[in-house]
């Protein structure tokens, strides 16, 4: 059993000490925040025990890891006191705010011989997974097209109170937000990407700093295609469709539960769709119960205990930041497709 203390005790505090309390591989047994009242209520309900200040998790010999929950400026500074305590960390996406923390976060832990686990899990969804084991076996052929979308309708209850009204603190909006983990689903399941392009829009009324609208192209370095649709002023929806030589196959989930990943089978479809068949002859594949928040906490306990998790490093984490930040300059420049191996080394 691995022990575990968590920082941060706001509504994804609660999506993940649900999902672990459902393991016999971990248990959170310390939490923090900065509000009292959110500390009593999240502890009272997940039978953790609260503490007065960060650095009783962080000075308990018995805690090995812990789960960072805390808005994404503050990453990087509680990442490090992780990493000068000698704890393992588990960073909720993004891995951090800009791709210059990403990287010092990333330094940092390595001299302190600490462990970095990014919380991308969207590819651990049971649909993506299918589709992965369909590429991996040649079911599709020649992958020529990836694309993925991601929506729901944040930005039209936004108010300057949230920090995600503001752009230094949630850059792009839903690109640093939702359409991330469409970057880790592409990036999982076509490969290293070379270039990237991208265009943004305002639609919200609410008048936040945030851009809401977001179309970004990429360019695998296999010469296949992608494309992330994201917006925040839509109804919720989740889905990956890949294009092959073979055969198309399309994921669809309900967004509106996707806190609650044990139930995102329900309703879910997966739909293979070979060259020459009409989309109504498409084959129905069923999609399996799975939970990609317990999985990612246990790959978590894993890497705590030594195991190599390439997936859901620091240099992984760095990487889709990366595509995060190189959309944004190409918007800034009217689209420019951004040469994105060499943005990452410049950065």
């Amino acid at each position: 059993m691995v022990n575990l203390g968590i920082i941060g005790l706001g509504k994804w505090a609660g999506v993940l000490a649900r999902a672990a309390s459902k393991s016999e591989k971990i248990k959170i047994i310390q939490g923090f925040s900065r509000s009292k009242i959110t500390q009593e209520q999240f502890c009272a309900e997940h039978g953790v025990l609260g503490v007065h200040d960060a650095t009783e998790i962080l000075e308990n010999p018995s805690i090995q890891g812990v789960i960072l929950t805390v808005p994404n400026e503050l990453h990087f500074a509680y990442a490090e006191m992780c990493a000068k305590a000698g704890k393992h960390v588990y960073i909720e996406k993004p891995i951090a705010n800009t791709l210059k923390d990403a990287k010092l976060l990333k330094q940092v832990c390595e001299q302190h011989g600490v462990r970095v686990f990014i919380g991308h899990c969207a590819k651990l969804l049971a649909g993506v997974q299918r589709i992965k084991q369909a590429i991996d076996a040649d079911e599709l052929g020649d992958i020529c097209i990836i694309e993925g979308t991601f929506t729901n309708e944040r930005a039209l209850s936004l108010t300057p109170k949230d920090w995600r009204w503001y752009s230094d603190k949630a850059p792009g909006g839903p690109l640093s937000q939702i359409a991330i983990h469409q970057f880790d689903v592409l990036r999982f399941l076509g490969g290293k990407i070379d270039t990237v392009s991208a265009v943004s829009s305002k639609r919200s009324p609410v008048g936040a700093e945030v851009e809401d609208q977001w179309l970004v192209n990429v360019q695998f370095e296999s010469g296949a295609l992608g494309n992330i649709i994201s917006s925040w002023t839509a109804a919720g929806l989740f889905e990956v469709r890949v294009i092959g030589t073979k055969a198309t196959m399309l994921y669809q989930i309900d967004q509106t539960k996707w806190g609650m990943a044990n139930r995102l089978h329900e309703g879910a479809t997966l739909a293979f769709q070979r060259v020459g068949e009409s989309a109504t002859s498409a084959i129905r594949l069923p999609v399996l119960e799975s939970d990609m928040f317990l999985d990612e906490l246990e790959l978590f306990s894993a890497m705590v205990c030594g195991a190599e998790q390439d997936d859901f490093s620091a240099a992984y984490g760095l990487e889709i930041l990366g595509l995060v930040e190189s959309a944004r300059i190409s918007d800034q420049q009217s689209g420019q497709r951004i040469n994105f191996p060499q943005f990452v080394r410049d950065c």
